[in-house]
This record gives C-alpha cells, sequence and structure tokens, in this order.
C-alpha cells in the first residue's frame, strides 16, 4: 500500500517537523467493504472519545491529507483519512459517482458514531461540500470544518474550477452530450482542473502532480459529470442543526474565498470563519497553517465540552 508510494515520503521533508508522520504518529493502514468497493483507510487511533474524519477532493488522497491530521493525532483524537474511490488505494470494478463518495463518507461516519462519543468531519477542497452532504445525512455529527465549500451549480465557481473558462462555459456542456459508452472513459485531472493552483509552493506542487494516486492521476468523465452536475442535499438555508467552522486560505489562487462564501453565508447554523493568512490552496504556508490548527482544534475543544 503507501509503502509502495513514494511521493506522500516526499512531501513528508517538505512540511514542518510538527506535520510529519514520525514512529509515533503512524497510520494504521484497512479496508473496510462499502457498496461492493473496498475503501482503503489510514486510520491513526488514540482510544480517544472524539473522532476526526477528513476527506480528500479531487485529485488528493488519505495519505496527503496526513500534514492536516497529524496536529489533531498529537491532540489526543482518533483520525481516519479515507481513500475516496477513484484515489489512493481503494479499489472498485464499477463506474464511480460523486454520490458513490457521499454514501462511503456516509457509511464511514456512521461507524464511527457507533463507536465515538463525539464525531467531527473535515474537508478540504472539493472535500468540503462532500463533507457538508455528508452532514446533511448525519446531522447528530458534533461539527463539520471544510477548507472550501464550492457549489458547482454557480457559473463563476465553474469558472475557478474549471482548467480554464472555455472549459467551463463549454467543456461541461460538450461532455453533457456525449454518449454513456464514451462518459466511462478516463482523462488526466490536469486537462480538466486548474490543478497547478493546488497549491502555491512549486516543489510541493511537482511532487503532488507526478503523484499517479492523487495529483497525477486520470478521472472518469462519468464521475466528473457526477461531480459538476451534483446539487447539496440539503439547501444552506435549511443546514440550521449542525455548527460549522470554514478554515479558508487567504491566499487561495485556485477558489479565494469569496468563491466559497457564495455558499457559506447563505448557511443558517451556528457558523465560523478563520482566514488563513498566506496560505494557499494546499495550506501547508505559515502563518495559515498554524492558525488553521488552532482554529480547529479550538472548535473541537468548545463544542466538545458545551455537548458533554
Amino acid at each position: 500500500m503507501y509503502s509502495s508510494n513514494n511521493s506522500w515520503k516526499e512531501l513528508q521533508s517538505l512540511l514542518p517537523d510538527k506535520n510529519q508522520i514520525d514512529i509515533n504518529s503512524t497510520p494504521f493502514e484497512k479496508y473496510v467493504n462499502i457498496d461492493s468497493m473496498e475503501i482503503h483507510i489510514d486510520e491513526y487511533d488514540n482510544n480517544s472519545q472524539i473522532t476526526v474524519i477528513i476527506f480528500h477532493g479531487v485529485g488528493g488522497n488519505g495519505r496527503l491529507l496526513s500534514f492536516f491530521a497529524i496536529p489533531l493525532v498529537r491532540a489526543g483524537y482518533n483520525v481516519i483519512c479515507p481513500d475516496l474511490p477513484g484515489y489512493g488505494f481503494s479499489k472498485y470494478s464499477k463506474q464511480v459517482t460523486y454520490s458513490d463518495w457521499i454514501n462511503v463518507g456516509s457509511r464511514i461516519v456512521e461507524t464511527e458514531l457507533s463507536k465515538s462519543k463525539k464525531v467531527f468531519i473535515i474537508g478540504l477542497s472539493a472535500g468540503g461540500m462532500l463533507a457538508y452532504n455528508v452532514a446533511c445525512r448525519h446531522q447528530n455529527i458534533s461539527g463539520l470544518i471544510v477548507t472550501n465549500i464550492l457549489d458547482n451549480r454557480e457559473e463563476k465557481v465553474r469558472i475557478y474550477s474549471a482548467k480554464n473558462k472555455f472549459h467551463a462555459k463549454y467543456g461541461i456542456r460538450f461532455l453533457n452530450l456525449l454518449p454513456s459508452f464514451l462518459r466511462t472513459l478516463k482523462i488526466p485531472i490536469r486537462m480538466v482542473t486548474n490543478m497547478n493552483a493546488l497549491v502555491n509552493d512549486k516543489e510541493i506542487l511537482n511532487v503532488l502532480l507526478k503523484d499517479k494516486y492523487g495529483a497525477g492521476s486520470s478521472i472518469s468523465i462519468n464521475f466528473l459529470l457526477s461531480l459538476m452536475n451534483s446539487k447539496p442535499l440539503i439547501e444552506p438555508d435549511n443546514f440550521k442543526n449542525v455548527p460549522i467552522l470554514m478554515v479558508h486560505p487567504g491566499n487561495d489562487l485556485w477558489t479565494p474565498v469569496e468563491i466559497s462564501e457564495m455558499f457559506f453565508n447563505k448557511i443558517t447554523s451556528n457558523k465560523h470563519k478563520v482566514i488563513l493568512d498566506n496560505a494557499g490552496h494546499f495550506p501547508v504556508e505559515e502563518p495559515g497553517l498554524t492558525q488553521m490548527e488552532n482554529a480547529i482544534y479550538n472548535f473541537i475543544e468548545e463544542l466538545s465540552s458545551t455537548q458533554d
């Protein structure tokens, strides 16, 4: 599994020491069966009553989330980082759609709710809306945290998400016209999304873009269409039960904060927003990285104490 993958290992040396996996914070790798798929999970078990589940976005995988997970592990929480189908080492034999992502996320949350006293969900990039949709199904979670939350129904969001304005305006329309057998074809993610803005650090970007289990992989047209044509399970003005924290990168060259605010500002639940200074879409830059870690820790601790 990830012992045979070098990309995440190369990334480690480019991260601050506090965000690197060490002998005391190495995840346990396991598979869980969900809807005829074998979902690979990195699990950091602290025997805690608080579990944090982190979802990656398009071009990510669970192991790349270790920079995000390690500070939470060292704070004493259980942390779960799944490889969503299509990425990492998860195995499947069917045509995966965005609904499968929601179903996988929901089943993992359901399992953890049966074991843990409190469950928090985190979503990075496109994982933000995924985490939101999972929270729509499980409004008994303790809190929701996102770095971005992108409503693909908005043309402005599609323009920023796509590789260029032409792809955003006409590409999806063209792909929607394709017959079903052609939609099974896979295309490199870099052909349709602005992957060059994934992270502002060029050295880290080069590592991520060559990772065949993440940003260097391909995506099926069928999955891309299901993602771009999706609608939130609950409209934001009816999302009221789950507290939400948005820790948005302040120097996000892919999806700037105003793109996420289009959806976030409509949410009627108890919500908070923290802008991460100097941080890019993959928020590894300081001081934003530490600001994010502190904001998440304070959010979890405050809700955990008030919900007891």
